[in-house]
C-alpha cells in the first residue's frame, strides 16, 4: 500500500480506508488524506509526486509509479525475488526509468491485488508432476556447505546465490515443505529443473543431490563457480534500472533482465576494482 507525497502533504493510498482513516485521526495527524483503493495504481489525479514509497513486496514494479512521479522523484520499494529473499532500494526517477540509490536486504509480505504475482514463492516439490518418477532416480547425493550447517539458517547463507540463479538461470526452481504437526517450520531449498533433459537438482540442508541424470548438477555447479568469480554478490550488490515492460534495454556484460508485465528489472553488476 503506498504512499504519495506532493509538497508539503500527503496522500495514503489502502483498501481499508474506514481503519486507515481512524488511526491517522486518532493519532492528530491532520496533513495526511486516506483513499481506498488499489494502491498499484498510485493516484493520478494529484500526480505527479516528490516521493513514493510502496510498503509491500512486488514482483513487479507498477508503471503507474514511472507514470506519476516526477523527474529526479524517489521511490521506496521492496523488490521480492524469486525464491525468497527480498531488497529495499531506494530508487530515484530519471527520465523514463528509475536508477537504484541505496538498498538493503529486508523481509516483506507479498502486495495483494491486481499486480499480485502468483507462481513466485516457493512451492512443494510434490507439486512438480515429474517428482513421483524423479525420486527413484537418485543419481548422486554429495556434501556441499553453504557456510554453515543445517536448515535453520540455509536460506540467510544462500541468499546471494538464490537471487543470481533467479535473474541468470531459467531453469532455477524454489521449494518448500509445507507444516505438519511432525514438522511445525517449514524448511526451504532450491535447485535447477532441466526439464527437457528430465534432469533434476536440488541443494537441501548440506547436500546436493541429483536426480534422472547429472545434467542439472553440471548446470548449478558452473553457476556457483560463476558466482563465486564475481565475487557471491547478493542482490543489494547489484545496481538496478526498472524500466517500462515495453522498453528496449541494450544488455551488456554483467548485466541481467527480468521481464514482468508491468515493468523490466536490470540488474548490473560492478566488477572493476
Amino acid at each position: 500500500m503506498p504512499s504519495l507525497w506532493g509538497s508539503g502533504w500527503a496522500r495514503w493510498m489502502c483498501s481499508r480506508r474506514t481503519t486507515a482513516a481512524d488511526t491517522t485521526e486518532r493519532v492528530g495527524i491532520t496533513n495526511v488524506t486516506v483513499i481506498a483503493g488499489d494502491g498499484g495504481e498510485g493516484y493520478p489525479a494529484a500526480a505527479p509526486y516528490d516521493r513514493a514509497i510502496f510498503t509491500a513486496g512486488a514482483y513487479d514494479l507498477p508503471r503507474a509509479f514511472n507514470d506519476q512521479l516526477k523527474d529526479d522523484g524517489l521511490l521506496m520499494a521492496v523488490i521480492k525475488l524469486e525464491g525468497g529473499g527480498d531488497s529495499l532500494f531506494v530508487l530515484r526517477k530519471t527520465k523514463n526509468h528509475f536508477e537504484s540509490v541505496d538498498s538493503m536486504p529486508c523481509a516483506f509480505v507479498q502486495l495483494r491485488g491486481k499486480y499480485q504475482i502468483e507462481g513466485l514463492e516457493p512451492t512443494a516439490l510434490e507439486a512438480l508432476p515429474e517428482w513421483p518418477e524423479l525420486q527413484n532416480q537418485e543419481v548422486s547425493k554429495t556434501r556441499f556447505w553453504w557456510g554453515g550447517k543445517g536448515q535453520e539458517s540455509l536460506v540467510w547463507r544462500t541468499m546471494g546465490i538464490r537471487f543470481f540463479l533467479g535473474i541468470s538461470e531459467p531453469r532455477f526452481r524454489a521449494f518448500k515443505t509445507e507444516k505438519t504437526a511432525e514438522r511445525p517450520q517449514e524448511e526451504h531449498y532450491f535447485g535447477l529443473w532441466d526439464q527437457d533433459r528430465q534432469s533434476l537438482v536440488l541443494a537441501k540442508d548440506d547436500l546436493i543431490i541429483a536426480y534422472g541424470n547429472a545434467a542439472a548438477r553440471v548446470r548449478l555447479l558452473e553457476k556457483i563457480r560463476q558466482w563465486v568469480d564475481l565475487g557471491m554478490p547478493t542482490a543489494a550488490s547489484f545496481e538496478l534500472h526498472v524500466h517500462p515492460s515495453d522498453s528496449l534495454v541494450a544488455v551488456r556484460e554483467h548485466q541481467w533482465t527480468v521481464k514482468r508485465n508491468e515493468s523490466q528489472f536490470l540488474w548490473s553488476l560492478e566488477t572493476q576494482s
